[in-house]
């Protein structure tokens, strides 16, 4: 018997599940946080200023991976009352199941490691610090945030939602501002498939993809939706399917259209302008120039809320992943500190291995390490969507299960891909 059905069991008022069923309107949005990340920045800008808006098909198709991919981890939930690394750790064998943790751990890392990089470049830009006070506030910010929000649900949820709000409204004054050519962009969007036979446009492709989905959200994304779900009662659960559905699909349009105006207004302030910039400051350098110094300081404030935002989540995708392959739940600001220090460890690893010590490098370096680990959570989620004991009425049918197959060893090839790459270039 499922969670759900067990929660079921016990006498709540009708109106009690009629009540959980609106929470479940939330999670979606701190996933989305992982779809605008400083990593998405880079290679969007590095896009946009490379080849106009061809690569928005890219963007676009890389939004729907991640939305299939969010919308199987939510439906997990709703099916069963527990959260992805729970059920990794309870349903499928040690071996995978050490390796999905272990992957998984590594994956917050890198992501920790990106989001300080993105809040320390982000403050270099608006106020002059170091890179490596930048490093230190960013952190310190963070954990803050951590502290304030521990013991109070819901707290940490407001501050992501206003720091995606800047980043939203950002990019809205920077849209206005630079003006996208529609006409040249349908143009370039009907040539985009041409583009793909360069060796440098297809690894700029890979990297979009590569950027977009992360392992970290499909284990915050099960976890948020089945800490909200269990208590509802099994005639309500298609209705909870259907919302959580919704609530994923509208977050990550949102994401999709901020990722899509980073690219265009790349596209219509650099693209074209002289040598692609491939390198948050330089873009920021660029923006200054042609749009002035008013959208440079939006720029650096909207990169600063993106990066912070995706730090928050990372912490709370870590404390759900050790609740559930180790049965406990971890100190949240505890937890924050143990993924800094690994992360200031793995830019140490990267240096001392004859790694460039440059931000943008660092940047890449862990968008690398998110795509080695993404398929060792493809692999148990798709796995676990597809047992019938354990999703019942909403096991996957016959051609999305296919489906989600073909995808995932589609992913976890583009992933091999890329890695090549950047071993070989």
């Amino acid at each position: 018997m499922s969670a759900i059905a067990v929660g079921a069991t016990q006498t709540l008022p009708a109106a009690a599940g009629v009540g959980r069923l609106r929470r479940l309107a939330g999670p979606g949005l701190l996933v989305a946080v992982g779809y605008m990340d400083p990593g998405n920045w880079a290679t969007d800008i590095a896009g946009g200023s490379s080849y106009r808006y061809a690569l928005i098909t890219v963007v676009i198709a890389a939004s729907l991976l991640g939305l299939l991919f969010q919308a199987l981890a939510a439906r997990v939930a709703v099916a069963t009352g527990e959260d992805l690394a729970q059920l990794t750790a309870r349903h499928l064998p040690a071996p995978l199941a050490k390796a999905a943790w272990l992957a998984g751990e590594l994956a917050i890392v890198a992501t920790a490691l990106a989001e300080l990089v993105g809040g320390a470049i982000a403050l270099q830009l608006l106020f002059g610090l170091t890179f490596a006070a930048g490093l230190a506030f960013s952190a310190l910010a963070t954990l803050g945030v951590m502290i304030v929000s521990n013991g109070r649900p819901g707290v940490h949820e407001k501050i992501v939602n206003a720091l995606l709000a800047v980043v939203g409204l950002g990019f809205v004054f920077l849209l206005s501002r630079s003006r996208p050519d529609l006409g040249q962009a349908v143009h370039d969007v009907a040539r985009s498939g041409s583009l793909l036979h360069s060796r440098d446009a297809l690894l700029l492709a890979l990297g979009i993809v590569g950027a977009t989905v992360m392992p970290h959200n499909l284990y915050l994304h099960s976890g948020l939706v089945a800490e909200r779900v269990r208590g509802i009662a099994p005639r309500l659960r298609q209705q909870a399917m259907q919302l959580a559905t919704r609530d994923t699909a509208v977050a990550l349009s949102l994401a999709m259209l901020v990722n899509i105006a980073i690219l265009a207004v790349a596209a219509a302030s650099l693209g074209g302008q002289g040598p692609a910039v491939s390198s948050l400051a330089g873009a920021h350098s660029a923006l200054r120039l042609s749009l002035g110094a008013g959208a440079a300081l939006i720029f650096g404030a909207a990169l600063y809320a993106a990066g912070q935002s995706s730090a928050i989540t990372g912490v709370l995708a870590g404390r759900l992943l050790t609740r559930g392959f180790r049965g406990r739940e971890s100190s949240t600001w505890l937890r924050g500190i143990a993924t800094r220090l690994g992360a200031v460890i793995l830019a140490c690893l990267f240096v001392s291995a004859g790694g460039s010590t440059s931000p943008d490098a660092l940047l890449v370096f862990s968008q690398v390490i998110l795509s080695l680990a993404l398929p060792f959570a493809l692999v148990p989620l798709v796995l676990l969507a597809s047992r019938r004991s354990l999703m019942r009425e909403f096991q996957l049918p016959p051609l999305l299960r296919h489906g989600a197959m073909l995808l995932t060893a589609g992913v976890a090839l583009l992933d091999g891909g890329l890695l090549l790459a950047q071993f070989t270039a």
